[in-house]
C-alpha cells in the first residue's frame, strides 16, 4: 500500500492507491493540528510514504566552481552543502550539471546546481511526527524538479520533443490549483528557476485566463533575458499544462496576438504545446480522482504511485529507511540466486541418479540373462564328452559372459573396481568414458568423480589417500595414463559436502581423475 503526502503553505494532501483506508483525497491545513496528530494515529503500519515539497520558500540557484577532477567534486558538494545549512537549510541537493563556462577572466568552470529548502517549522514538525509514527517514508521530493522529471518521462514522447529542443529555452507553465500555476524555466536541460504565479479571474472567464496567463508569462521571459539566463532574444518556447480543455482552446492564436510570441515563423521554431493534465492515464491512480479537478498536485501524487522516480531530499530517517530496503532487496536477490542454483544441482543430480540406475539395471539383466544363457550351454553338453572339453566347453562359455558384460561399456570395468574397492577413504560418485581416436578404437578415455573423506581441516590426509589411489590405478594392466583433473584443495571450505557414512555425518572433498583405458584384449 503506497501513499502520498503532498505538502504545500496552506496544508497536507494525501492520497493513496487503497482505497478501503484512503476512499477519497483528504487535506489537512496546518492550523489543524490535532486533526493531523489523530489522523497520524490511524495510518497501517506498512504504509510506504512519498513526500513532496511544494513550497514557496525552495531556493533553486547554479554556481561556478573552478574546473575540477572527478575526486575534487564531492569536497566542493559537501563545502555547499555545509554552506547552505549554516545559512538556514533544512533540506539540500546538489548535483554537477556536466556544464562548462568561461569566466571573464578566461578560467573553465564548471556549474553545479543547488536546491534547498528552509521548512516552516510546521513543516518540520510534521516530518518529525512521520518518523514518530514509524511511517515508512521513501522518499522527499521537490515538487519542481518532480514535475520536470514527469515531463522528461511522459510529455516528451508524447510531444516528440528532440534532444536539441530540450536543450534550447523554454518554458513550462502547470496548473496547481483553481487560481495557481507553476513557471518553470529549462536551458540546456536543466531547470533553472521555478515559481508560483496566483491569477485573479472567475472561474469561468477563460479569455481572462489566458490573458493574465500570458502576462505573467511575459514578466518571466523578461526575467530571463534580464537575468541572462539566456542570450538575449533568443527564441524561448512554451508548454502549457491544464486542467481545463477550454483554457487551452485557443491560446496558441491568443499568444500571437499578445505578443509573447512575435510571429508565426518564430511559433514553428520555438517550442510550443498544450496539454491537461488527465489526457495521460497511469497505472495506479489514486482513490476517488476528480476530473474536474486534476492539477499538478494531483499528477504528481498519481507519477509517485505508478512509477519510482528519483529520490531527491534525504534526512537522516529517509536514509535508514532506503538502506534497509535496499538491504532486503539485495537479500532476496540472493535467496532466490541459491534456491535457482539448488534447484539446477538437484535437477542435474537427480537426471544423473536415473540414468546411472537405468544402466545399473541393464547390466544386472544382461548378467542375469548370461547366467541363464550359461546354464543352459552347460545342460546342452554330452556328459560322455571327455573332461578336456567340458572345461573347454565351461571357459568358453564364461569367456562369452565376461566378453558380454564387459562390452556393455566397452572395457574391463572390474579391475578398476576392485582398486576403488581397497581404499576405505574413496567414495566413488560418477563414472563417464567415451571411445578416442577411430570409430573401431579399443581404447577410452575415462573420467571418475568421487569424494575423498574424511576432511578435518587438514588437506594432508586427503592428499595422500588420493595419490595412493592414482598409483595403485596406475598399476592396472590396462591402464596407460592416470591424471588428476580436479584435485581435493579447494580451499573454498563453504564448497564442503557432508555425505554419510556408517551413520556418521563426515565432510569430505570432491576430486576427479581422468584416464587412457587400453582394451588390448578386444584387440
Amino acid at each position: 500500500m503506497k501513499a502520498v503526502f503532498y505538502l504545500n503553505d496552506q496544508g497536507i494532501g494525501i492520497y493513496s492507491d487503497h482505497c478501503q483506508s484512503f476512499p477519497h483525497p483528504q487535506f489537512f491545513g496546518w492550523e489543524e493540528t490535532q486533526a493531523i496528530e489523530d489522523w497520524l494515529a490511524t495510518l497501517p503500519n506498512r504504509l510506504q510514504v512519498s513526500v513532496v515539497m511544494d513550497l514557496v520558500d525552495e531556493d533553486i540557484a547554479i554556481e561556478a566552481s573552478p574546473k575540477l577532477y572527478l575526486w575534487e567534486k564531492s569536497a566542493v558538494e559537501k563545502r555547499l552543502i555545509e554552506r547552505l545549512e549554516s545559512e538556514g537549510a533544512d533540506f539540500v541537493h546538489t548535483q554537477w550539471t556536466g556544464l562548462t563556462q568561461t569566466n571573464p577572466e578566461g578560467r573553465a568552470e564548471e556549474l553545479i546546481l543547488s536546491a534547498s529548502i528552509a521548512a516552516p517549522t510546521h513543516v518540520m514538525r510534521f516530518i518529525s511526527a512521520l518518523e514518530e509514527a514509524e511511517i515508512i517514508v521513501t522518499g522527499i521530493y521537490s515538487a519542481p524538479f518532480l514535475l520536470a522529471e514527469y515531463f522528461k518521462s511522459y510529455l516528451k514522447p508524447v510531444f516528440n520533443l528532440g534532444k536539441s529542443e530540450l536543450n534550447g529555452p523554454y518554458f513550462v507553465i502547470s496548473r496547481q490549483s483553481q487560481n495557481t500555476y507553476r513557471q518553470t524555466f529549462f536551458n540546456d536541460g536543466r531547470l533553472r528557476i521555478s515559481r508560483l504565479i496566483e491569477i485573479d479571474k472567475e472561474e469561468d472567464d477563460f479569455c481572462g485566463f489566458q490573458s493574465a496567463l500570458i502576462h505573467e508569462a511575459k514578466l518571466a521571459r523578461n526575467y530571463v533575458y534580464n537575468q541572462n539566463l539566456t542570450k538575449e532574444h533568443e527564441l524561448i518556447g512554451y508548454v502549457f499544462l491544464d486542467s481545463d480543455e477550454r483554457c487551452l482552446s485557443g491560446l496558441e492564436q491568443r499568444c500571437l496576438d499578445e505578443g509573447l510570441i512575435i510571429s508565426p515563423e518564430e511559433l514553428a521554431k520555438a517550442i510550443f504545446e498544450t496539454m491537461t493534465f488527465h489526457a495521460l492515464s497511469f497505472d495506479k491512480a489514486f482513490c476517488g480522482a476528480d476530473p474536474q479537478a486534476y492539477f499538478a498536485e494531483q499528477a504528481m501524487a498519481d507519477y509517485l504511485l505508478s512509477d519510482t522516480p528519483r529520490k531527491f531530499y534525504f534526512n537522516d530517517y529517509v536514509k535508514k529507511i532506503n538502506n534497509v530496503l535496499t538491504g532486503h532487496k539485495a537479500l532476496i536477490g540472493v535467496n532466490t540466486l541459491v534456491f535457482l542454483s539448488l534447484i539446477t544441482y538437484g535437477l542435474v543430480f537427480g537426471i544423473n541418479l536415473y540414468l546411472n540406475q537405468q544402466k545399473i539395471e541393464m547390466l544386472d539383466e544382461q548378467i542375469k540373462n548370461h547366467i541363464v544363457e550359461k546354464e543352459r550351454l552347460q545342460n546342452e553338453v554330452d556328459l560322455q564328452i571327455d573332461a578336456k572339453e567340458i572345461k573347454a566347453s565351461v571357459d568358453f562359455s564364461e569367456a562369452i559372459l565376461s566378453l558380454k558384460t564387459d562390452r556393455t561399456v566397452g572395457f574391463k570395468v572390474k579391475p578398476i573396481s576392485d582398486v576403488f574397492s581397497q581404499h576405505q577413504h574413496i567414495q566413488l560418485i560418477t563414472l563417464e568414458w567415451k571411445q578416442v581416436e577411430r570409430f573401431d578404437s579399443h581404447q577410452y578415455e575415462v573420467e571418475i568423480g568421487g569424494w575423498v573423506f574424511p576432511f578435518e581441516e587438514y588437506f594432508r590426509k586427503p592428499v595422500e589417500w588420493v595419490d595412493a589411489l592414482i598409483s595403485d590405478l596406475e598399476k592396472v594392466p590396462n591402464i596407460s595414463q592416470v591424471a588428476l583433473v580436479q584435485e581435493p584443495l579447494n580451499r573454498d571450505l563453504k564448497q564442503a559436502l557432508s555425505i554419510e557414512l556408517e551413520d556418521e555425518s563426515v565432510t569430505a572433498l570432491p576430486f576427479k581423475i581422468r584416464m587412457r583405458v587400453n582394451d588390448v584384449e578386444s584387440k
